[in-house]
Parts: C-alpha cells; sequence; structure tokens
C-alpha cells in the first residue's frame, strides 16, 4: 500500500505526524522535541516529497534513501521530521498486523522502567534535591537524571563548584536505594570528564551521558576507558556517517 497523505499536528516544543495508505490505514509517530514547528515545515518541504506514493511498508527504505535525496542539507532538523516518519510508519505497520511495534521487532509489552529528567542546569544543589524528592514522593521514580558542568563549557561550569556541590546533595538526599544518572551536554575535556567520573564513581552514579564534546568522538572514547560507570553518548549524532 502507498502513502497517501502525511499530517503534522505541533507546537513549538512537540510534533506528531499522522501517515495515512491508501486503504485508510493510519499511523501516528512523534516528531524529536524543539522547535517542532520548524521540523514541521521540514518535514512538509524536505521529507512528504520523497515519501508520498512510496510503499508504506518499505521504513528501511525510505529512511535511508530521504537523507541521500537531501544530501545537501544533512543535520538535525532533517533527522528530527524524518523520526516522525519513521515512528508513524512503524505505527501503521503495527495497526495493520495487530501487533504493537515491540511485538514486530522481537519484543513483548512490558512495563517500563522510567527515570525522572532535571532538564534545568539554573537551580541550586539544594533545590534540585528537593525537586527531585518530590517526584519520587509523588510519581513513584526510583531512579533520577541531573546535569553537571554547563553546555559546550569547555570545563567552565555552570557557576563555580556547582558540580562539585550537586553529585555528594543529589546522593544524600534521595539515598543509597535510587539509581542516578548525570548529563554534562557536552561540558568537558576529557582530563576533566574523568576527574568527574571519578566522583560519580564514588557517589554511585551509573550513567555519565556526554561527558565531551560529542562531534570529538575520540574525546568520548577517552573518558570510557578510563572509567568504570557506564558513559553514553550519540544523542547528536545525525551524520549519515555516525
Amino acid at each position: 500500500m502507498k502513502i497517501t497523505r502525511l499530517e503534522t499536528f505541533c507546537d513549538r516544543f512537540v510534533g506528531f505526524v499522522r501517515v495515512t495508505a491508501e486503504d485508510g490505514v493510519q499511523g501516528w509517530g512523534q516528531m524529536s522535541p524543539y522547535n517542532a514547528d520548524i521540523s514541521a515545515v521540514v518535514m512538509h518541504r524536505q521529507v512528504a516529497p520523497w515519501s508520498l506514493g512510496r510503499k508504506a511498508d518499505d521504513i528501511e527504505g525510505l529512511v535511508a534513501a530521504i537523507p541521500e535525496r537531501e544530501h545537501k542539507f544533512p543535520g538535525s532538523y532533517l533527522f528530527r521530521a524524518l523520526a516522525g516518519l519513521d515512528t508513524a510508519l512503524w505505527d501503521l505497520r503495527g495497526r495493520r498486523a495487530g501487533k504493537s511495534v515491540c511485538e514486530l521487532i522481537g519484543g513483548s509489552p512490558r512495563r517500563l522502567r522510567a527515570y525522572a529528567s532535571s532538564m534545568k542546569r539554573d537551580i541550586t544543589p539544594d533545590a534540585e534535591a528537593k525537586r527531585m524528592q518530590r517526584l519520587r514522593e509523588t510519581r513513584g521514580f526510583d531512579a533520577f537524571k541531573f546535569r553537571v558542568g554547563a553546555e559546550c563549557g569547555h570545563d567552565v561550569d555552570e557557576w563555580p563548584g556547582r558540580t562539585e556541590a550537586i553529585v555528594p546533595k543529589m546522593r544524600k538526599a534521595l539515598g543509597d536505594e535510587v539509581e542516578l544518572l548525570v548529563d554534562a551536554n557536552s561540558g568537558f575535556s576529557p582530563q576533566r570528564a574523568i576527574e568527574v567520573g571519578r566522583q560519580l564513581e564514588d557517589n554511585g552514579v551509573a550513567h555519565f551521558e556526554e561527558p565531551c564534546l560529542y562531534w570529538e568522538l575520540e574525546q568520548t572514547k577517552e573518558v570510557r576507558e578510563a572509567l568504570a560507570i557506564d558513559v553514553a553518548g550519540g544523542e547528536q549524532d545525525c551524520m549519515i556517517p555516525t
């Protein structure tokens, strides 16, 4: 069945895609968040023309072909929009098969553990700890992610001493029974990231996300090899080679 219609529904923060096949079956997907209204324009201008009239079940082919068709426009916005098409087509495939997407890729539906994520740096360690305590008490979270360093900070913290203060504060406030994760958003050089990583290890933090400039893959590799805790990356990768 061919794709006959692509629609977007969004505000500035979040955007959804509805795809309709010629037999009337529909699927819903989500574009990556943040400036989703811009991603919607990219969807209609640079994704839809290569999708309409194509087979709805050729997900892999479309996801591979569209970045090549738009090879002059590599980067985040194209892939943010493409995510909406990709997820909508998987939803459509699942609806047609009467299965969840989880089942389509070989899994089985089950409860999914979620963590509470801060998304803030302009907050004191005390205030952050209280926010997370409220989430634990009201929502039942047992894992929490908070921010260290500064976005692309080149070893300059959001303010002096914040990283060193917030890590032990969060562990003390939330207790040993919860899991802690941190996100540096490309904040550190490898040397500084390893220093921070040692503090994270000492406080039982389980996950160190994007410690170094994300486009310098060797920096993340260096940190990963130096630490025992999990080091994560890849969130920003939007180039074909990566």
